[in-house]
């Protein structure tokens, strides 16, 4: 018998509460990964076709880049 979703027990996480070290490790932690990802999108943007007038958004960094890799596959396959 499939159980249905009324007899399922819903988990949930309890986030753990984190000491005074700990939450500033954390967002020392969390600092540094958001510093390599806006890298990271600025490494994109330099590598992609568009005019230098405006800065890209991250979505429209991440579609002008699939879009871009479409075209590159396009060329390859004619």
């Amino acid at each position: 018998m499939i159980p249905s979703s009324s007899n399922l027990q819903q988990t949930t996480r309890k986030k753990r509460k984190l000491n005074g070290q700990q939450r500033d490790e954390a967002t020392v932690r969390e600092k540094h990964r958001m510093l390599k990802l806006n890298k990271a999108y600025s490494q994109l943007r330099l590598v992609l076709p568009v005019e230098n007038k405006c800065k890209l958004s991250r979505i429209e960094t991440l579609r002008t880049a699939v879009n871009y890799i479409h075209i590159l596959n396009q060329l390859l396959e004619s």
